[in-house]
């Protein structure tokens, strides 16, 4: 078996594993290491269990890059997002993206806590399809100094909300010492009618039980979020990481029943990652 077929074998392997632990909301990357060509690792963190509640559940996830030898060109799986660059520059990256979308009615743990939201019609697990975009500022001599800015959009693909989302972020990356580097990112999600008032809207047609008031949720910026986070590099191979991201909701979401009654508008994702690169 090649070296790249045991990577990706293990790759599946992990990830079997870790999807098991996610919860129902829809996950969102509490570090990011795109700083590091080629690695493969896993990621445990605490965070909402779905988006707006104010219950925390315990989740896993593994993250994966492939740099392809002599090229800038990579394959990338983050948590519950897969990706492709397919420009090979070290100014640009876009490609296509894959993202799996929780909803809120899997098994165990996941399920929502709320004893009234739990009575509303279950919104099932999605695929959302896209692309995304980077434009990069690198340091020549150090590429863990970097700034980089770029677009991601996502259409609902699985036949759930029919939605559209536009992620819009700013990363930046800087060595502070020899063994670390620190991170700090912002940014904004976008969401048509559709996607909000599917995931945060009430009606006649998932109410359910739950005796919440109906509402109805227009488009406009979903969630506007910061990230921190720290890479410590134990060695050559082994990296160590620990990443805060925080988040809060806007527009017209923020006033849903299932966040303004139920929940709360502001949320943390926290955690903890462990990564081993080859070169």
């Amino acid at each position: 078996m090649t070296k790249l077929r045991k990577i990706v074998t293990l790759i599946g392997g992990i990830a079997c594993t870790a999807m098991m632990c996610f919860p129902s909301h829809a996950a969102e990357s509490f570090i990011d290491v795109e700083s590091v060509p080629t690695l493969i690792g896993i990621g445990v963190g605490r965070g909402p269990d779905y988006r707006g509640s104010d219950e925390d559940v315990t989740l896993a996830a593994p993250f994966a890059r492939y740099t392809f030898k002599g090229q800038q060109r990579y394959v990338q799986l983050m948590f519950n997002e897969a990706s492709a660059n397919l420009v090979d520059s070290s100014k640009f990256q876009a490609g296509p993206v894959l993202n799996y979308h929780f909803g809120r009615n899997t098994f165990g743990e996941a399920d929502p806590q709320d004893p009234v939201v739990k009575e509303m019609k279950p919104i099932d697990d999605t695929i959302e399809a896209g692309v995304f975009g980077n434009i990069i500022w690198a340091d020549k001599d150090n590429p863990r100094n970097r700034l980089s800015v770029g677009a991601t959009l996502l259409q609902d693909v699985g036949g759930e909300s029919d939605g559209f989302r536009a992620k819009i972020a700013a990363r930046w990356w800087h060595q502070v010492a020899l063994p670390v580097d620190i991170h700090l990112g912002a940014g904004l999600i976008w969401a048509n009618k559709k996607y909000n008032d599917h995931y945060f809207g009430v009606n006649a047609g998932n109410v359910g039980t739950s005796a919440l008031p109906f509402y109805t949720s227009s488009s406009g910026v979903n969630e506007y979020f910061v990230t921190a986070a720290t890479l410590v590099y134990l060695s050559k191979e082994w990296i160590v990481g620990a990443g805060v991201r925080f988040a809060t909701l806007g527009s017209d979401v923020k006033d849903s029943p299932l966040v303004d009654v139920r929940g709360k508008k502001s949320y943390v994702i926290s955690g903890v990652a462990l990564g081993y690169a080859w070169h």
